[in-house]
């Protein structure tokens, strides 16, 4: 009897050791976060920019999204681009307005307060930025050329060689919107699940980096109506290369789409991995279609990931939320070119499929209708000779394998 309750004392006092120390530890976490509050409610925004850049990187990246080194760089490049601040308001101080807007999803009354401002002067200073990023887009949004290599990924010896000529990849996002419109007139921009929203169409390559943005359309466009209007407009793709697209788009020479009524999404493959067979080549053409043309919706994730306004937009003009988009892609691509060091720590589901996995609609009722009807025809058939022309080299090399 003496001995258990000598045991019970000694795990009585583990137990009030181990509370008095997590009352410590809260105490003191207690105390810095108050320290911290006391200091920024009365430093500058100045001090505020210069304190988060001075600090360990992962201060700078959560609250902007970069670390100090590509933070100066962005500042630098906007500078020789013309941006200028005026007053007591310096360069960083505006850059990092605009950031943590787009970052954080701060409102500009939030930011009034961060950065000691009127809220007159922060929208004056946000406007200026955007224009600077709107500046770099030539410089770091740009169609590829025809002289444009073939992707590590599809050299011969991989897996994908079979689509050595596609330079990349075209999907729509929606984006959370508030037009400049009537209500009767809003109902345009109201998607197939509901919401008002901006839909926006890109296209990226295999490192997803964006090569091409529209941005601004109605939530209720259909993302083949938008491609045709980008290629009104001056989307080019190189003689003999093409980009992948998903079964709501035509399938053309230069828009090469997946087999439609075949097996197609990751997540329907992921369920029968441990079969480990497909049916036929077509099975098997939409599934390496499917791998490759991922890069899109994992960087659509990634970028609404990386800028929470991008998830929850705030009630600006509707020309300001277009230029957002553009402006949150140019810094996507910055980040590609200058990677941060200290890394994104974005949440997983950043990185997953953006897809829902449903069907899409059928292109051929979905705003292709007013392309000339023998081009549509012709450019359908060339499609379709490739698509079984890629089929067939992916089934007989995997034949091959299996044989040998």
């Amino acid at each position: 009897m003496p001995r258990n309750l000598d045991e019970r004392k000694k795990r009585k006092r583990q137990r009030n050791y181990q509370a008095a120390l997590w009352w410590y530890n809260a105490a003191v976490q207690f105390a810095i976060r108050w320290r911290d509050l006391r200091r920024e409610g009365n430093e500058t925004g100045a001090e505020r920019i210069t304190r988060h850049l001075n600090s360990h990187p992962s201060v700078c990246h959560n609250h902007y999204r970069l670390n100090p080194s590509n933070f100066r760089i962005l500042c630098d490049e906007l500078k020789l681009r013309g941006l200028e601040c005026q007053g007591d308001v310096i360069l960083e101080e505006c850059v990092g307005m605009f950031l943590q807007m787009v970052a954080q999803g701060t409102t500009m009354r939030g930011l009034a307060e961060d950065f000691q401002h009127s809220e007159e002067t922060v929208w004056r200073y946000i406007h200026l930025v955007r224009a600077g990023l709107l500046r770099m887009k030539r410089d770091y949004i740009k169609l590829p050329g025809p002289d444009a290599q073939v992707h590590p990924k599809l050299r011969e010896g991989t897996q994908y060689y079979a689509f050595k000529d596609a330079i990349g990849a075209i999907d729509g996002t929606h984006i959370p919107a508030f037009p400049d419109t009537d209500e009767e007139f809003k109902e345009r921009w109201r998607n197939r699940k509901g919401n008002i929203t901006q839909n926006v169409m890109a296209a990226v390559d295999f490192d997803g980096r964006f090569v091409a943005v529209l941005a601004g359309w109605e939530g209720s466009g259909h993302d083949s109506l938008i491609l045709r209007k980008a290629v009104e407009k001056g989307f080019t793709i190189p003689e003999g290369r093409y980009y992948l697209v998903d079964g709501g788009y035509p399938n053309t020479h230069q828009f090469l789409s997946p087999y439609r009524g075949i097996t197609y999404h990751l997540a329907q493959f992921r369920q029968r991995r441990m079969e480990n067979r497909y049916e036929n080549g077509q099975e098997l053409f939409n599934h390496r279609h499917a791998q490759l043309r991922n890069v899109v919706e994992k960087t659509f994730g990634i970028l609404k990931g990386r800028f929470r306004l991008l998830k929850d937009m705030h009630q600006y003009k509707y020309d300001f939320q277009t230029d957002i988009v553009l402006a949150c892609c140019v810094i996507h691509n910055f980040l590609i070119r200058h990677p941060n060091s200290h890394g994104d720590n974005l949440p997983e589901e950043a990185y997953s499929d953006e897809s829902d996995g449903s069907d899409t609609d059928d292109p051929s009722t979905s705003g292709v209708g007013s392309m000339a009807a023998g081009s549509r025809r012709t450019d359908a058939q060339r499609g379709s000779e490739m698509r079984d022309k890629i089929r067939d080299l992916l089934w007989n090399s995997r034949c091959g394998n299996a044989e040998s």
